[in-house]
């Protein structure tokens, strides 16, 4: 299967349905590393919502695509999370100190990272824009969902609605609050923060380590 094609069923249905900022910069996404993926264990898909493009900084080195930006280097506070946390998810949670970038990093090529909506959005994504690009693309995304095969699902979303609308299944919230827990297709779910959350990064990572006990 040619895994370049269903972006071009995603750009054709955003036009075609004419929703909020399909005209913006286009995201792909999908396996960072096809090799290291299929190397580990867990196999790690985070879906987030959409693509904060911050103009001049993006164009610096500006590719469209998240699998080759993975390559470049660990990208600002949301890549530096997103390596932290699929690092403790494929190595069983270390002790959080005990990372080092050269880890971090490839453990950031070894997962696989989506966004439920590539059209380009800002800082503060809009839950209606959000919500009307994960049914209107519901189908797809399941799709490259599909393709990617994970053993494991980390959504981005904090808030469970879009999990839900996303794969038409009931979330469970933790009495802490700090996730929640499902399973579609056989593959576990876990909602958490988003990785540019305003908290501490140690309790972030011991809160993923909670979560990842639960369905071990």
């Amino acid at each position: 299967m040619d895994i370049e094609a269903p972006f071009d069923q995603f750009k054709t249905l955003y036009k075609d349905k004419k929703l909020s900022d399909y005209d913006k910069p286009f995201i792909k996404d999908g396996v960072n590393n096809p090799d290291l993926f299929a190397k580990q264990k867990t196999k790690v898909l985070f879906i987030a919502k959409e693509h904060n493009y911050i103009g001049d900084h993006d164009d610096q080195t500006y590719a469209a695509d998240y699998r080759v930006w993975s390559k470049q280097g660990i990208y600002l506070q949301f890549a530096h999370r997103l390596s932290e946390w699929a690092y403790g998810l494929m190595n069983n949670f270390p002790p959080y100190e005990q990372l080092t970038n050269k880890n971090k990093h490839e453990a950031l090529q070894s997962i696989a990272f989506i966004n439920v909506k590539k059209a380009s959005g800002n800082a503060s994504a809009n839950p209606e824009h959000i919500c009307q690009y994960i049914i209107a693309s519901q189908s797809l995304l399941h799709q490259q969902i599909t393709t990617i095969s994970p053993t494991l699902i980390v959504c981005c979303f904090r808030y469970d609605y879009y999990v839900e609308i996303l794969f038409d299944i009931k979330m469970k919230r933790a009495n802490s609050n700090a996730y929640s827990l499902g399973k579609w297709d056989n593959m576990d779910i876990i909602n958490f923060y988003h990785p540019s959350a305003r908290k501490n990064k140690k309790v972030l990572y011991q809160q993923l380590a909670e979560a990842y006990q639960h369905i071990i």
